[in-house]
This record gives C-alpha cells, sequence and structure tokens, in this order.
C-alpha cells in the first residue's frame, strides 16, 4: 500500500519560490490501479519523483507497506520502489 499526506515542495528561495506542490494527499492499496492525470507542469512527475527518492527536500508523509518513508533510503527501499521512464514520442 502507498499512502501519501499532505506532500508539499518548493524551488527556488524568497521571492522567487515556487509551490510545485501543495497538500497532495492519495492512497493506493495493493492490487489497485492508480493515475495520475494532469496538465502539462502540473506537477505529476514531482509526486513520483518525491515518492522515488529522485528529489528529498519534499515536506509531508509517505509510507509503503506501513513504513514511513523519509529522506535516507537504502537498498531494501530501492528494490521495492522502482520507476519506468516513458519515452512520450514512442507511445504515440
Amino acid at each position: 500500500m502507498l499512502d501519501v499526506s499532505k506532500l508539499n515542495i518548493t524551488f527556488g528561495h524568497g521571492a522567487e519560490v515556487n509551490h510545485a506542490l501543495k497538500d497532495i494527499s492519495f492512497s493506493v492499496k495493493r492490487g489497485e490501479s492508480f493515475g495520475l492525470v494532469g496538465e502539462s507542469g502540473s506537477g505529476k512527475s514531482t509526486v513520483l519523483n518525491c515518492i522515488s527518492g529522485l528529489l528529498n527536500h519534499w515536506i509531508g508523509s509517505v509510507e509503503i507497506d506501513g513504513e514511513m518513508v523519509g529522506s535516507k533510503r537504502d537498498l531494501a527501499f530501492y528494490r521495492k520502489v522502482q520507476l519506468v521512464f516513458q519515452d512520450p514520442y514512442g507511445s504515440l
């Protein structure tokens, strides 16, 4: 099970702060299909990058199989969570 709660991430600093994600929450149960859909630039990839560990300066909570995911991830985490990058031109 994946449980994401109040996920927030900002880029920049001072007057140049961009809130890429604001209070994103969702759950995906084991065996369930889930689609993350939105316009270009809406934060879909940012959400997945936070969950997978490619970004680690987010605020909120992420649980995978009941275990909190922190900013430091070990080899066991990376065996469980992996990304498959899509070629947008190859899917047309």
